[in-house]
């Protein structure tokens, strides 16, 4: 029977094969919600096992090492963040368009203003940057023969290369009026974007750059973000990407949370500044503008605060959003601004820029 079977799959190996066409089938960015459910219990056990030695000693650990005054929490109960990832831009029909083009390997749409360019991309990398007039304009760097649409709907302008929606390979740069927005959902490949009123990205695995927008909000699985002359609002939120961010001005506001991914901060925190980072085990490092002036509060599980700037460090409450929690508040200056870490494991460090 074995033989039998052994020539049987023999003679079929010799038989030509007839080509098979194996459709890339489309893919959806799925919605992603990631916590850490019943914390308070999880810990519980561990916080018993510290409760009785730790009883008559209330003080976090401190030391000096190398000039950086170390202030090591004890573990409590700390809330993990909430990350969510998902393609949640406002989109249209191509059949509600009020104006569309077609071109290949590039298209251009004649607008009024300011728009808002939406994109969804699977593997292709995209560029996107302002340039004087009032038109959005979209070429591929190498599909020269690519059919590439365009279509708005209002203020809205959406791309369609080959009659899909998704951009999936290569190269795509894209010039928009200024003062544009850009809404752009992406599997894996780079975005990199400058100079817009606003950018909202979504990304899996890809890295996001962003230079000189005025509004960024970026959530990421693993991919890396930079954003160079943030100029206002930042929200980025990670799983495991690492996120670099120099702010301009003096009162930026950013809010960071990950799971395991880094956060490397740089600027001056004065008047109406707002940072708060929120991790699991990532690291926090702050590089800041001598000049700056705030109020700051770290609430960890096990981290420690690795203060390299001389804080004025006093004690917290014990208590604090419901759960009890290794914590202590400092100022920097006058107190002007706020700064606001937690995390789990991670460290936040404070060092002059």
């Amino acid at each position: 029977m074995i033989e039998v079977m052994a020539a049987l799959v023999l003679a079929s190996s010799l038989e030509p094969q007839p080509r098979v066409r194996v459709e890339v089938p489309e893919i959806e960015i799925p919605e992603i919600d990631i916590e850490i459910p019943e914390l308070p219990a999880l810990l519980a056990e561990a916080d018993e096992d510290h409760g009785d030695k730790d009883a008559d000693n209330d003080d976090e650990e401190e030391h000096d090492e190398k000039g950086v005054h170390v202030y090591k929490m004890k573990p409590q109960h700390f809330h993990f963040p909430r990350i969510h990832v998902g393609g949640d831009e406002d989109s249209f029909d191509e059949g509600e368009a009020t104006a569309k083009v077609k071109g290949r390997g590039s298209a251009t749409l004649p607008v009024k203003g300011a728009v808002t360019f939406q994109l969804q991309a699977q593997g292709g990398d995209v560029e996107v940057a302002t340039a004087p007039g009032s038109q959005v304009r979209v070429s591929l760097e190498k599909d020269a023969d690519e059919e590439v649409s365009l279509y708005a709907s209002g203020d809205r302008v959406r791309a369609s290369i080959r009659g899909r929606r998704m951009f999936r390979h290569g190269k795509m740069r894209v010039e928009l009026p200024v003062g544009s927005r850009l809404e752009l959902t992406e599997m894996s490949g780079d975005v990199t974007a400058q100079h817009l009123a606003e950018a909202r990205v979504r990304s899996m695995s890809g890295d996001v750059k962003l230079v000189g927008v005025d509004k960024a909000d970026v959530t990421t699985i693993s991919g890396d973000v930079r954003i160079d002359d943030a100029r206002g609002q930042v929200r980025l939120h990670t799983v495991s990407g690492h996120a670099v961010i120099a702010s301009a001005g003096g009162a930026p506001q950013v809010e960071f949370r990950s799971t395991s991914g880094d956060m490397d901060w740089s600027g001056a925190c004065g008047k109406d500044c707002h940072l708060s980072a929120e991790t699991m085990s990532g690291e926090v490092r702050l590089a800041l503008d001598p000049k700056s002036s705030f109020e700051l509060s770290y609430t960890s599980h096990s981290g420690e605060l690795r203060d390299g700037i001389n804080l004025t460090v006093k004690r917290s409450p014990k208590s604090r959003r419901g759960f009890s929690s290794g914590s202590l508040d400092g100022t920097f200056g006058k107190g002007e601004g706020v700064i606001e870490a937690d995390a789990f494991s991670g460290n936040l460090i404070l060092k002059k820029k």
